[in-house]
């Protein structure tokens, strides 16, 4: 398990921001919450959810597959695909990262479907635990339990600090890269905070 203080937490953007475009969620007006692309000193947002999922990461509501040239009666189809760049999006739910599990399913089965899966392999998500689920929440009802996401890397928030586990390879060379930020931790303020969570949704 690692740490980082809040305090801290601009460093640690920048940080993961050197190898990684990164996303975080951001107060906008009229309460409106979005993901936006980090730059130095940009606060993230403490609201729960935000208004549009982050499976738009992944399945954008418009895409280019492909262009057209003809020349005469000849017709040349150019693929526009190119390589994705490696993204982060921090932040993200429990119930919007189980919702990429049924997208996975659709579009990573034969044939797949090589502009999401591309975008897969590049994204790194970091699950954020819930810890105030509402009474209009469905986690429970789908499985999910929002004191322990699913992602590449799970992180916990409490009143001072943000906290780490790296699941998947994805996950453990992003947190590598952060290294020097965060420093080591027993689980005793994650144990707390998940039984807090559990407390609510009983």
């Amino acid at each position: 398990m690692k740490k980082c203080l809040l305090s801290n937490s601009n460093a640690l953007f920048n940080k993961i921001a050197e190898n990684n475009t990164l996303y975080i969620p951001v107060d906008l007006e009229q309460g409106r919450v979005a993901y936006k692309k980090f730059v130095d000193g940009l606060k993230m947002s403490d609201a729960l959810k935000t208004d549009r999922s982050a499976k738009d990461f992944f399945f954008p509501q418009t895409e280019t597959l492909m262009a057209f040239k003809t020349q005469g009666k000849s017709i040349e189809v150019i693929d526009t695909r190119s390589e994705t760049e490696d993204f982060v999006i921090f932040g993200v739910r429990a119930c919007d990262v189980k919702s990429l599990e049924v997208l996975d399913k659709v579009f990573l089965a034969e044939p797949v479907d090589t502009y999401y899966k591309n975008r897969r392999e590049h994204g790194v998500i970091v699950s954020m635990a819930c810890s105030r689920p509402t009474e209009t929440c469905f986690c429970q009802t789908f499985g999910i339990d929002p004191s322990q996401p699913q992602g590449d890397i799970v992180c916990y928030k409490t009143d001072d600090a943000f906290y780490f586990d790296a699941v998947t390879e994805k996950g453990k060379k992003v947190l590598a890269q952060m290294d020097s930020v965060l420093e080591d931790c027993d689980d005793k303020a994650v144990n707390e905070q998940k039984a807090q969570i559990k407390q609510i949704l009983d």
